[in-house]
């Protein structure tokens, strides 16, 4: 009898797993991403989570941005950040094809 009371604890501690990894990888981009110096193109995103954009940048880090924030990026923005900061400026492209300063945001 005891044995079954076990088994259905199983579920529920494989969805407590999964939550723990997906905050251990989130944080350990968050954390990256702030003690990086970046200078790349947004070559992509991704809307999978449905409340959240993740925008994947040319050197492997991404930009998870709730759809509640006001940040507005594209595929092919250039971005430009300093090193142990959430801030970071953006640029994109003119109608000359040239890069021009577009906006600054902080993801703090």
């Amino acid at each position: 009898m005891k044995t079954k009371n076990v088994w259905r604890l199983y579920p529920l501690m494989i969805l407590i797993g999964i939550f723990i990894y997906f905050y251990f990888i989130g944080k350990d981009n968050r954390t990256k991403f702030y003690e990086s110096k970046i200078n790349e193109k947004v070559i992509d995103s991704s809307d999978w989570q449905k409340r959240t954009i993740e925008y994947y940048l040319e050197n492997g880090l991404s930009i998870n941005i709730t759809v509640l924030d006001s940040i507005d990026l594209k595929v092919g923005d250039s971005i430009s950040k300093k090193t142990n900061t959430n801030e970071f400026k953006t640029y994109r492209k003119n109608t000359l094809g040239n890069y021009e300063y577009y906006n600054k945001y902080n993801l703090e």
